[in-house]
C-alpha cells in the first residue's frame, strides 16, 4: 500500500516509505527517475549541516505576507482508476462502487500532489499548531488521501464507516502503530514525528486503503485540488527550493524561487504520465483490480 519526500531538502523527505509496495512507494524514484534520497554525507558535510540546522532553529519564526501559488499539470495518458476487486469480498465496503484514487487527473491537472518549501529550507523554529489534523475513513477509503502537517502536530484518525478498520501507520519501513478501530469507536489520536518524513496509512482489513501525511518542519505547504491548483500563504521573503511530490510519480522541484516581501509568485509543475506509468501488477496491488 505505497510508492515513493528529506528535503523534499531532500520529498525524498528522509522518507523512503518502505521498499516493496508497488503503486504508492514514497521511497522510489521521482518522475525524473532519480533517487529520492541523497548519498551518505561526509563528516564535514554533517558538521556544516548540523551548524546550519542549529542556527536555523534558533532564529525567530515569523510569517510573511507573500504567496506561492501554481498548478500541477499532467501530460500523457493517466492510468484508469477502477473499483478494487477485493471490495466485493469486504462486508459493507462492497455496497458502494468507489474507484481507487491513486492517480486523479481532470482536464490535464493532477490532484493530491503535496507542494512545499523544502524541509529545512526556511529559517525559524516553527511550532506545531494546536489544531489537530484529521483523517477520516469513508466508504473504505482514507480521506483525505494526501495532506501535510507540521512536525509534532496531533493527528486524529476517525472511522466514519459502519465496519471495522485497522489503522496501520508507517514511517519508512518502521511501523509506528497498528490499531483496530471498530465502527463507532473514538478517534485515534497520534502525534506526528518530530522530523521531516512521510507517514503512510493502510488498513490490514481492506488492503486497497491508502492515506499519506507529509511531515515538514514548517507550515509552508499545500496540496493540489481537483483543478491542480495549490496556494501556500504567509510566506516570508527569501529564496527557496519548492518541491512537489506525488505517491506514484515521485518528486519534482524548482530551485531558487525568489519571494518578495509582498505579492504572489507562480510556480507550476508538470508530471509526464507516459514517462513513468505505475505498474498495477506488482506487489501489493496484485488482485485489487
Amino acid at each position: 500500500m505505497h510508492r515513493q519526500l528529506a528535503t523534499l531538502a531532500t520529498i525524498a523527505l528522509t522518507a523512503v516509505v518502505a521498499a516493496g509496495c508497488g503503486e504508492d512507494k514514497p521511497s522510489g524514484s521521482g518522475a525524473s527517475g532519480k533517487p529520492m534520497t541523497s548519498g551518505k554525507p561526509t563528516a564535514a558535510t554533517t558538521t556544516s549541516a548540523a551548524a546550519t540546522t542549529t542556527s536555523a532553529a534558533a532564529a525567530p519564526a515569523k510569517e510573511g505576507a507573500s504567496t506561492i501559488k501554481g498548478v500541477v499539470a499532467f501530460s500523457g495518458k493517466a492510468p484508469e482508476m477502477k473499483v478494487p476487486v477485493k471490495r466485493k469480498d469486504a462486508d459493507v465496503c462492497k455496497a458502494t462502487e468507489v474507484k481507487y484514487n491513486a492517480v486523479l487527473v481532470k482536464d490535464g491537472k493532477l490532484k493530491d500532489v503535496l507542494v512545499r518549501i523544502s524541509a529545512g529550507g526556511i529559517a525559524g523554529n516553527w511550532k506545531a499548531p494546536e489544531k489537530h489534523a484529521e483523517i477520516d475513513q469513508k466508504e473504505c477509503m482514507y480521506a483525505p488521501r494526501m495532506q501535510g502537517v507540521v512536525a509534532g502536530q496531533q493527528i486524529d484518525i476517525k472511522n466514519g464507516d459502519q465496519t471495522l478498520h485497522n489503522v496501520h501507520a508507517y514511517k519508512g519501513a518502521e511501523s509506528l502503530f497498528n490499531q483496530a478501530q471498530p465502527k463507532g469507536a473514538a478517534a485515534i489520536s497520534k502525534e506526528a514525528p518530530e522530523e521531516a518524513s512521510i507517514m503512510k496509512f493502510s488498513c490490514d482489513v481492506h488492503p486497497w486503503m491508502r492515506g499519506f501525511v507529509v511531515v515538514t518542519d514548517h507550515p509552508f505547504f499545500a496540496v493540489s485540488g481537483e483543478d491542480g491548483s495549490f496556494k501556500i500563504e504567509k510566506v516570508p521573503a527569501g529564496k527557496y527550493t519548492v518541491e512537489a511530490w506525488h505517491t506514484n510519480y515521485g518528486m519534482l522541484k524548482k530551485e531558487a524561487v525568489e519571494v518578495k516581501d509582498t505579492g504572489e509568485v507562480t510556480v507550476d509543475f508538470e508530471y509526464k504520465g507516459t514517462e513513468s506509468e505505475p505498474d498495477w501488477n506488482k506487489d501489493e496491488l496484485k488482485g485489487l483490480w
